[in-house]
């Protein structure tokens, strides 16, 4: 371990500051001071030297490190330790650099007179100068054609760079009096380093959701003893206070309208929050999460969403859900400037499928003829004909194709339709042609849409001017919505790559999706304003799906300095780097912080009655293989403490398996055993978060067997919950959870990744989507150092170890094999008795355990 160090010793010298009232112990790692507030495990000492190494290198890098493992906390602090130690390296290189000018400047008179005195053929008096000493330009002398040696060095040490460059040229030719050679090599680091000897680098930590950013803030502020300017990118729905858009569908598009009507005196105020003294450096707020934003932003009526964008222009860390950074609109609209910067996405095993999210788009109809509506209003008005006119025409054309009698299509199921280009008939060059979408036109529609944003832009300018209380500024017969105006700027970004000649042409998909209107299905549901008289029965959708998360990650490649993806459960690893095209230089998958004794993995073969259990689609159909996963599942429960997860491959098989055992009297037994709960497929947020309540609350309250919770894959149970301790003793898994084969997205991809050499192909994809769901289905349990807990894979395959091999490494390299559950079972109880008899060591008093009580919930 590294040595570790009193933070008492003398503070670094840089921008982050030391809160010396947070204890913490400096320890030097990879040859950076970082401050730490407790003895690092094994595994947070292998995260912040790994990092620090491909900080150090600027280079990309993956760490897998599982929940409970202290991963965030390592990753902040390693991060902005080496932020420190970068921006002293800087300054010292700095320093030492206009050293060396000075002294060129002092013995090389004729020189320096050549390069930037009047008879200097070189010079160039119009060129500005690095930001750095810009006052040295304003000396009268320096326009002058008779320069005095300070003002010439003084403009050597402006045009730093440029004076470098010189030095180092003119070392080639000849020898340089009073420069040696550790000055010149010192010079040559400085121009080897480029932009990066003089930008700072900003940190953009992105993570799954908002939750997970307030927890990041958390463990910033509450265990780190490093200050610095943050902030956070949220939403509107959890920042506006406003309580007309609050209440709306809508938030977004409400925010904007009263933005744009100038009815939101919260918006015209929100430079107020700027000001805050607790927002300021050293203010109790320093480092605030969206609730701190929000609360400061009320009492002065100002808008806390607009004020957060506005801090986060000059943070040197911001904290956001990892979308902000993926998509290219989102981080265009909130201001996101990647280049040269350091970008950390946490929670990223699934940042494949969300950067083809990100780099696809898709409109309907009925989009497209709201946009078609509101520019006829518009040109009716006068307003931006020609513009007006252009996107008119793009949108009637777009929606008559989408909506046009006869169109075949080549994929169906139950309710949807689906046709893909391109076809065998038909290349996309051929589509864009039919539909006139040539180069000359696109290039019409993008000045029309610079055309309205400026003249938009120029409304929202006058109504700044004039103030809240003029009436007639932004009327909403005066401009289109911003809606309309992000539907043509999505279909600007995709047909820029799928045009003729662009070197992402290839990798997306076009398709018509018709699918029945949801809004005929129900009468219960809220009526929508729609430029139809009367519903239509389908809805048509025009979709550009991108086949090549690269499309949009080695844009982000290209601009940063280092990428660092980390999750508790990457593996597999093998995809990343040619489906991301990016390279990542190094991998690290760290050792969980659990003692070997707390937990114990195993596979099971058979099961009790001896079926072999593989979840296939054509055995999961056997009353056999029902039967004996049902009694597989009571054993465990009779034995299993507290809480217990259940994972299958899909609702459907959930949906059939529970049916069966309610038919069988098994759910009844396992009833007597454990309260069941089983998550409801679809749903709003608010009622999984209420069973997920019910669940927590029977199993916190006294004289309980235990719950058992029913789920699958991908689902809410199985993504980013914590069900630390008693919340779950047991995470059983039956089945490996494929995509759905048929899924016309699914049939895509694979198709396209066989066509591409460099890529894996398409089976090895197909297998390694499964595998990740696996693996995070199995991080819900062993939260901490402390926890403790049972895995249990009643799934066949798992016997083998090519499949062992997917699995996480804390959780492979102790995975035990049983052929017959009867053997599983003696192991596994005698894994409970002896944690059951520690835990019972600690307790104060043991209590009898009453009846259980059986929850039935509705979906």
């Amino acid at each position: 371990m590294p040595n570790p160090t009193d933070t008492d010793s003398p503070a670094i010298q840089g921008d982050i500051r030391l809160d010396s009232s947070v204890k913490s112990t400096m320890y030097y790692i990879g040859g950076v001071p970082v401050h730490f507030p407790f003895v690092p495990y094994p595994s947070q000492l292998g995260m912040m030297n790994h990092m620090i190494r491909a900080l150090n290198k600027a280079q990309n890098t993956m760490i897998e490190s599982p929940t409970g493992s202290g991963k965030s906390l390592a990753l902040l602090c390693a991060t902005l330790a080496w932020r420190q130690s970068f921006v002293v390296r800087q300054r010292k290189m700095q320093e030492n650099v206009r050293q060396i000018i000075t002294r060129f400047c002092m013995h090389n008179t004729m020189l320096l007179r050549s390069r930037y005195g009047s008879n200097g053929t070189d010079a160039d008096p119009d060129k500005k100068p690095d930001a750095m000493e810009t006052d040295a330009w304003e000396k009268p002398d320096i326009l002058s054609n008779n320069y005095s040696f300070v003002t010439l060095q003084a403009r050597a040490q402006t045009l730093q760079s440029e004076t470098v460059d010189f030095i180092l040229d003119t070392s080639k030719k000849q020898t340089l009096v009073g420069l040696s050679k550790d000055d010149l090599a010192t010079l040559g680091e400085y121009q080897d380093a480029g932009k990066s000897a003089t930008q700072r680098p900003r940190i953009f930590f992105g993570t799954r959701t908002h939750k997970q950013v307030a927890q990041l803030v958390n463990e910033l502020r509450s265990k780190t003893p490093y200050r610095l300017r943050t902030a956070v990118l949220g939403s509107r729905a959890q920042t506006c206070t406003h309580p007309k858009a609050k209440r709306a569908e809508s938030v977004d598009d409400t925010c904007r309208q009263l933005r744009d009507d100038n009815n939101c005196g919260a918006y015209t105020g929100f430079r107020r929050v700027l000001g805050s003294k607790k927002l300021a450096e050293g203010g109790e707020l320093e480092i605030w999460d969206l609730e701190d934003i929000v609360s400061v932003a009320r009492p002065l009526v100002a808008c806390s969403y607009y004020a957060s964008r506005e801090l986060a222009a000059t943070a040197k860390l911001v904290f956001c859900p990892y979308n902000y950074i993926l998509d290219p609109a989102v981080r265009k609209a909130v201001g996101i400037e990647l280049e040269g910067n350091i970008v950390i996405l946490d929670e990223a095993h699934n940042i494949e499928n969300a950067a083809r999210d990100a780099g696809s788009f898709e409109v309907s109809d009925l989009q497209l003829a709201s946009l078609a509506h509101e520019c006829s209003g518009m040109f009716d008005h006068g307003i931006l004909r020609n513009e007006h006119l252009v996107l008119k025409s793009l949108a009637d054309t777009l929606a008559a194709w989408l909506q046009r009698d006869g169109a075949a299509f080549e994929y169906c199921d139950y309710e949807t339709q689906t046709s893909v280009w391109p076809k065998p008939e038909c290349s996309v060059d051929t589509l864009l042609t039919d539909l006139a979408l040539t180069p000359d036109y696109i290039s019409q529609v993008k000045s029309a849409q610079a055309k309205i944003e400026d003249y938009i832009a120029s409304l929202r300018t006058q109504s700044n001017e004039h103030g809240p209380e003029d009436p007639e500024l932004l009327p909403r017969d005066k401009h289109v919505s911003a809606g309309a105006l992000r539907v043509v700027e999505g279909l600007l970004r995709v047909l820029k790559h799928v045009a003729h000649g662009s070197k992402f042409a290839t990798d997306f998909r076009i398709a018509v999706v018709r699918h029945p209107n949801p809004e005929l299905r129900t009468s219960q549901k809220r009526k929508r304003q729609s430029v139809f008289e009367s519903k239509p029965a389908f809805i048509n959708t025009l979709s550009f799906w991108t086949m090549n998360p690269g499309v949009v990650f080695s844009e982000i490649a290209e601009q940063t300095r280092s990428i660092v993806l980390t999750s508790g459960t990457l593996s597999p690893l093998d995809s990343y780097a040619s489906e991301l095209q990016v390279d990542f230089a190094s991998t690290l998958e760290a050792n969980h912080v659990i003692a070997p004794s707390r937990f114990c993995a195993l596979a099971v073969e058979c099961g009790p009655s001896g079926v072999r259990l593989e979840a296939k689609y054509r055995t999961s159909d056997q009353l056999e293989f029902q039967d004996d996963v049902g009694e597989a599942i009571r054993a465990i429960a009779a034995r299993s403490p507290d809480g217990m997860l259940v994972f299958m491959p899909s609702y459907a098989l959930l949906n059939k398996l529970i049916a069966r055992w309610e038919a069988t009297g098994r759910l009844a037994e396992i009833r007597s055993h454990k309260t069941v709960f089983v998550e409801p497929q679809g749903g709003t947020k608010d009622q999984f978060d209420k069973l997920l309540l019910s669940y927590r609350k029977h199993l916190s309250e006294p004289n309980e067997t235990g719950a058992v919770m029913f789920g699958v894959f991908r689902g809410k149970v199985s993504e980013g919950i914590d069900f630390s301790d008693h919340f779950c003793r047991t995470v059983v898994n039956i089945g490996i959870p494929f995509p759905a084969f048929k899924d016309v997205k699914v049939m895509l991809k694979r198709e396209y990744n066989n066509e591409h050499t460099m890529l894996l192909n398409g089976s090895k994809w197909y297998d390694i989507q499964a595998f990740r769901a696996v693996n995070q289905a199995l991080g819900r349990c062993l939260r901490h150092k402390d926890d403790w807990g049972a895995i249990i894979m009643l799934e066949a395959r798992f016997v083998q170890n090519a499949n062992i091999a997917r699995l996480s490494k804390w959780v492979r390299g102790h995975m035990r094999v049983f052929g017959r559950f009867e053997n599983a079972k003696q192991y596994l109880d005698a894994f409970y008795d002896e944690r059951i008899s520690e835990d019972a060591k600690d307790m104060p008093q043991v209590l009898d355990a009453e009846e259980n009580v059986t929850i039935v919930l509705d979906e």
